[in-house]
């Protein structure tokens, strides 16, 4: 039998961090946030040092990798919730060859309008850290389409041993008891 891992990844402003702290406290698993681990590191070093402009995502995404390394070699099942491309799962993906992992990604996405304004409203109420491209400038809808095709388009297809497609346009429909009762059922199978 393989060992598990849940993997969340998907659009900005699509629920994915509040779906997997929901998920890791419903199933008492640990979870780790990217973009967490992405504001401690630019909090340890602060605003003056333009740490976040350097790359400071990428520290944390190799964090991630890091902290799913150390679950697999001691057999553990967690939550990575990150910004997941074509390109870092290729790198999971050699992680969970190496250590006889079986992988369920849920890939949250939905109308990027939607989520461009629903990015827009959480800005502009303040709820989120300073490292985050804030999304009162000019540019910020460009940003954030380019952005959202160039990191995400063709996750789907990657091969993965269970994806479920989440549509997050609209977060009041979704069934989140369904999204909880699938991971359930992939940990036990």
């Amino acid at each position: 039998m393989k060992n598990k891992i849940i993997l969340i990844g998907g659009y900005c402003a699509a629920g994915k961090t509040t779906f997997s702290r929901n998920l890791g406290k419903k199933l008492n698993i640990p979870c780790f946030n990217q973009d967490t681990i992405d504001e401690k590191i630019c909090d340890g070093f602060g605003y003056e040092s333009k740490v976040f402009e350097m790359g400071s995502e990428k520290i944390a995404f190799e964090l991630i990798l890091h902290i799913a390394e150390q679950f697999m070699q001691a057999g553990q099942l967690c939550i990575l919730e990150s910004v997941f491309t074509l390109k870092s799962i290729e790198k999971f993906k050699i992680l969970f060859e190496k250590y006889n992992y079986e992988s369920l990604l849920f890939i949250f996405k939905g109308d990027v309008d939607v989520l461009l304004e629903r990015y827009i409203e959480r800005d502009k109420r303040g709820e989120r850290h300073w490292i985050h491209a804030p999304a009162d400038n000019p540019g910020a809808r460009n940003w954030f389409m380019n952005h959202m095709s160039e990191m995400y388009d063709g996750l789907e297809e990657s091969e993965m041993n269970q994806k479920v497609i989440v549509n997050a346009t609209d977060l009041k429909k979704l069934n989140y008891d369904e999204l909880y009762d699938i991971a359930k059922n992939f940990i036990k199978k």
